[in-house]
């Protein structure tokens, strides 16, 4: 039973990582896509009670892990040749922008053999939203709808055991509760992904 789980967890986490490109449309003929303007417009807004991810990294990182993620994907979906320049191009891709957004919820720990029972605690969202726009380029008055991603990832409560629990011999009865954080450079990952993830409603558009 215990490997079978492995098993269902290591599918489960491919699925969510990979799955997202497995839901392109197929483009049945060869076409150019065109992205001229290489610009990556990001902003950073923030609603957390205590902003921890944000500001982390720059502009810049997040720009450049797009791109690294929207350029592979291209290399990868059949029948697309993504190029800088407009000549000869079918479409042309521009990128409104990407959002970087750190939000806070709070949850209260529901354990009542926990000390902590009743206690809030504040857990924080960082999400990354993307929105690009195609053009026709035989005729730029030509604009089709946009296409969006996003994926986001939160902090959790966690009451499982961690080195210094078994060191000490303490939370033997998992009652001791905290956050679980993220990593520092999960703005930088979100951007990538969602980079990779919006060639699934491109492809949806100029199919």
């Amino acid at each position: 039973m215990k490997y079978t789980k492995q098993i269902v967890s290591t599918t489960l986490i491919a699925f969510c990582l990979y799955g997202c490109t497995a839901f392109k449309k197929n483009i049945e003929k060869p076409v150019v896509v065109a992205m001229p303007d290489r610009n990556v417009p990001v902003n950073f807004n923030s609603t957390a009670l205590n902003a921890k991810y944000i500001n982390n990294l720059s502009k810049e990182d997040i720009a450049e892990h797009f791109l690294k993620g929207f350029d592979s994907e291209a290399k990868t979906t059949k029948n697309v040749t993504l190029k800088t320049d407009e000549s000869g191009a079918d479409f042309i891709v521009r990128i409104i922008a990407v959002n970087i957004n750190e939000s806070s919820k709070i949850e209260k720990i529901a354990d009542e053999k926990s000390p902590y029972n009743g206690q809030d605690m504040v857990l924080n969202t960082i999400e990354c939203a993307a929105e690009l726009e195609i053009t026709d380029a035989k005729d730029k008055t030509k604009k089709y709808s946009h296409c969006y991603n996003t994926k986001s990832r939160s902090e959790k409560l966690k009451n499982n055991r961690d080195l210094n629990d078994l060191i000490s011999g303490t939370n033997k009865d998992h009652t001791s509760y905290r956050t679980k954080l993220l990593d520092d450079s999960i703005s930088v990952n979100l951007s990538q992904d969602v980079g990779r993830r919006v060639w699934v409603p491109i492809t949806r558009r100029i199919s």
